[in-house]
């Protein structure tokens, strides 16, 4: 019976995924199969090295561990308790995120979290934050992202706070976040413009965009290398500024990195800084 090349791709996924579960073969025995893949007939009837790429992933991530990479402190989005439904849909429309974690007082503090899905079924005369909220699962900063992805799938929560020892928030990481560890960026059809829509205006030396525009395109645009504490997992412009000050700025505030750039605030409110002007210093 022939075998078509889809049914030799599977069978050969299905091979590498047997013996990533067995206990005679190490990680270095999976990487030279891979390497050597010249000699061997199943991948060279693989159309392109996607599959290699995906479970060359998959093995490489025994040497990653949540912490890097989560969504840092300053980045996370959650709510208070108490909000209104208004000003949850408020929060919903302006950031787009499906699972929000809510707390009381401070984040530190957070008792679960929400599905969007959840929340529009409700009503503004019949919602309830106590009726929607679910449980969240708690993480180390050191766990292995597999594990938690198999605690994920089976619990059916995919969000996790994750904590230090004594119970502070560290950061956030979702399934999503796990997922293109190994597959790589998700993005759909809007992405490509929603990165244009974070940019309001441009010029030479200067650029204001969005609090969450990458500090890596930032980095690009200005054609520089924004100098970074080892350990700081802050993606955003905007966490680059709180990480610097340790706050939330006011509007029209400004402030200078290593006197290279200069970042002033154009828009912020008492919970996130939301637009910025980042100039480069000549």
């Amino acid at each position: 019976m022939n075998i078509n090349n889809a049914d030799k791709s599977s069978s050969w996924k299905n091979w590498i995924i047997k013996k990533l579960l067995s206990n005679d073969s190490t990680k270095e025995d999976i990487l030279n199969f891979i390497a050597n893949d010249d000699d061997n007939k199943n991948i060279e009837d693989l159309n392109d090295n996607n599959e290699k790429n995906l479970i060359k992933n998959i093995v490489n991530l025994n040497e990653k561990s949540v912490e890097d990479l989560m969504i840092p402190r300053s980045e996370i989005v959650a709510l208070e308790h108490d909000k209104s439904y208004n000003e949850i849909l408020e929060v919903i429309k302006e950031e787009g995120h499906s699972r929000i974690p809510v707390f009381k007082k401070n984040i530190d503090n957070v008792i679960g979290f929400f599905h969007i899905k959840d929340f529009i079924k409700s009503s503004h005369d019949t919602f309830q934050m106590s009726e929607i909220i679910r449980d969240v699962l708690y993480v180390a900063p050191k766990s292995p992202i597999l594990d938690l992805l198999k605690t994920m799938r089976s619990s059916r929560i995919h969000i996790g706070l994750v904590v230090d020892g004594v119970g502070g928030v560290d950061g956030l990481v979702t399934i999503e976040d796990l997922v293109e560890e190994i597959v790589g960026e998700i993005e759909d059809e809007h992405d490509a413009e929603d990165d244009e829509e974070l940019v309001y205006k441009k010029s030479d030396n200067s650029i204001t965009v969005d609090a969450s525009y990458r500090v890596e395109d930032l980095e690009e645009f200005f054609s520089i290398n924004i100098p970074r504490n080892e350990d700081d997992e802050t993606s955003s412009v905007g966490g680059l500024v709180y990480e610097k000050i340790n706050r939330i700025p006011k509007n029209n505030e400004v402030i200078d990195f290593n006197d290279e750039l200069r970042i002033k605030i154009v828009k912020s409110n008492n919970r996130k800084i939301e637009i910025v002007e980042v100039n480069k210093n000549n």
